[in-house]
């Protein structure tokens, strides 16, 4: 992996209140599962964009790594770990100190307001914020490209939460390229504060294996997204692979989409394996009263309207 040389002075710390990252909350615009490689993995083919809002994530002096939490899902979060030592925050954290060989500590603390296991890249969105972070925090001048070489060791959907910005994912998801246009764009998400299983959503799935020699094609040639129209028609003719699997593990999801459409969304989805759905809108305006019609239909969901990220 390409690395950033250690720096050789001491590092100089500054006001921490300027240390700080969202780790935007992701989403899978489509997800296209092409098949199961012989590593185990499966090759897939996704659109990738970012929301406005996400968890946050801030860092002060410190001789060690530390992390705390805090926030709507903070409990959620430590309840789902064995041990501290699993967030991928602080895999993420150890990585960067190991290879650039800096011996400063941190003390991260995050708040959580992003629900887990809802399709929305949870621990990789905060593990790319970590990396982005402190290279910042501990001036390690590192490369965008190299963050991301990182983050592929960490998890598949590390590289494009480092990248935080419209991008088509590949291979396992670490192929990333980013995409330079994308319409304005609004949307609504709503999860019904469930999360499901990933491996459980693709091994529904069944697909069949490939081959090596299919695991470095990057599909079909993206159109130019010129327009609402050229992106919606895209994305209507791709749709989610998994959204089936999803489905048949966790039914409420179609009742979510179904409400999604009720509220006039240009196109309603799930993202990622689930159990998150978004609807699309050309305004803001729109979806926000998206989210306020969802909120009186599902009053014990959560429910967030949010710009997406269009570069």
């Amino acid at each position: 992996m390409p690395l950033a040389p250690a720096p050789q002075s001491e590092i100089c710390m500054t006001d921490s209140s300027l240390f700080s990252n969202t780790a935007n909350a992701k989403i899978n615009l489509n997800l296209s599962v092409l098949g199961k490689r012989p590593d185990g993995y499966h090759a897939l083919d996704s659109l990738v964009t970012f929301a406005a809002m996400g968890d946050v994530l801030s860092v002060s002096s410190s001789d060690e790594l530390s992390l705390t939490y805090k926030g709507e899902f903070a409990l959620d979060l430590t309840a789902s770990l064995v041990a501290k030592s699993d967030d991928l925050i602080l895999k993420a954290a150890k990585a960067l100190q190991k290879e650039s060989g800096i011996s400063a500590g941190a003390a991260l603390q995050l708040v959580k307001s992003v629900p887990l296991g809802a399709g929305l890249g949870g621990g990789s969105a905060d593990a790319a914020a970590c990396l982005r972070l402190l290279n910042r925090f501990w001036k390690l001048d590192w490369s965008l490209e190299a963050l991301m070489s990182l983050g592929a060791h960490i998890g598949s959907d590390v590289p494009a939460c480092v990248m935080n910005a419209p991008c088509r994912m590949t291979g396992r998801g670490e192929h990333v390229t980013k995409i330079d246009t994308l319409p304005i764009l609004f949307c609504v998400l709503v999860n019904p504060r469930m999360s499901v299983s990933t491996a459980e959503i693709f091994r529904k799935l069944n697909k069949p294996h490939i081959g090596m020699d299919a695991l470095d094609t990057n599909g079909v040639p993206l159109p130019v997204f010129a327009n609402h129209d050229i992106f919606y028609n895209y994305l209507q003719n791709t749709g989610n692979d998994l959204l089936s699997s999803a489905i048949e593990t966790a039914p409420v999801i179609g009742s979510v989409l179904d409400a999604i459409n009720d509220t006039g969304a240009d196109i309603s989805a799930m993202t990622g394996s689930g159990s998150t759905c978004f609807g699309l809108f050309k305004d803001e305006v729109s979806a926000r009263r998206a989210k306020e019609k969802l909120k009186a239909v599902f009053p014990d969901y959560w429910v967030m309207s949010t710009a997406l990220k269009t570069d």
